[in-house]
């Protein structure tokens, strides 16, 4: 991920609401070389969907401004339309494709599959989607007051939705790393697997093992969870997986569920 000096005014503190033609934050609209022609382009985007404002305010920092996240192919920005409030990406200015087309029709077809944010609309180099005020999986799974039931719970949920995009014959494509493509919902600790960006439907899908891989054999969430849930025969999850990845069937996906259940 690239990074940036922008320069701003020491009134765009966290959790101002901005009008998005603020010419404060035009960098960020236009992030991170900016041009005018870009930021025209942008904005109008941005526009014609009926946002008025951005909500600035997360735990990402551009310069002296708080944004909800940022990634090698765009930036999301909470925002308002009216009375309703978004999660908005713009694709940033360097990225690698020439557009968000690709990603919205993945994330349409995941959404297909009853996973992922909603999308409402998307456009050349922005995409609306529905706003998630949640937790990265490693920050929710750091809470002490986590249960057994908690984690078993959520775990279950994960990979179901990984079950579904299998099904669906989507490759989500970064599920080995759990902690930046999972959303955790502060209101009812709902998971959601977010970012479609690098998703395809070309390869052989690998979302229930990458995730079981995430969840339960390596790193620190796994580190985690496996303390929370007791699961230490890895030999056998190995074992299920592989048995899985020949037959991809309800029944050896249960077999997999079975190891924290």
């Amino acid at each position: 991920m690239q990074s940036t000096r922008l320069s701003h005014t020491s009134s765009l503190d966290s959790n101002n609401e901005v009008d998005i033609s603020s010419a404060e934050i035009a960098n960020i609209v236009s992030y991170p070389n900016f041009s005018a022609k870009d930021y025209s382009d942008r904005l109008n985007e941005i526009s014609s969907f009926g946002i008025t404002h951005f909500l600035l305010g997360g735990r990402t920092k551009i310069g002296k401004i708080n944004i909800a996240g940022k990634g090698c192919v765009s930036i999301v920005l909470k925002v308002r339309a009216k009375s309703r409030i978004y999660a908005l990406k713009i694709r940033r200015t360097d990225a690698n494709r020439f557009s968000m087309e690709r990603e919205s029709y993945l994330h349409k077809i995941a959404n297909s599959a009853q996973v992922g944010p909603q999308l409402f609309q998307s456009s050349k180099n922005v995409i609306i989607m529905e706003f998630i005020d949640g937790l990265s999986l490693i920050h929710w799974i750091r809470n002490e007051d986590i249960s057994t039931n908690d984690a078993s719970h959520l775990a279950a949920s994960i990979l179901e939705q990984c079950y579904r995009l299998d099904r669906s014959q989507i490759d989500h494509g970064q599920l080995s790393c759990l902690n930046h493509h999972i959303l955790v919902s502060k209101s009812n600790n709902a998971a959601k697997v977010i970012d479609f960006e690098t998703a395809s439907t070309a390869r052989k899908p690998s979302n229930v093992t990458a995730a079981v891989q995430s969840l339960f054999l390596s790193g620190i969430i796994s580190s985690r969870m496996n303390q929370l849930l007791n699961v230490v025969k890895k030999e056998s999850i190995i074992q299920l997986l592989k048995t899985y990845k020949q037959n991809t069937n309800k029944i050896n996906f249960d077999n997999i569920m079975s190891i924290f259940s």
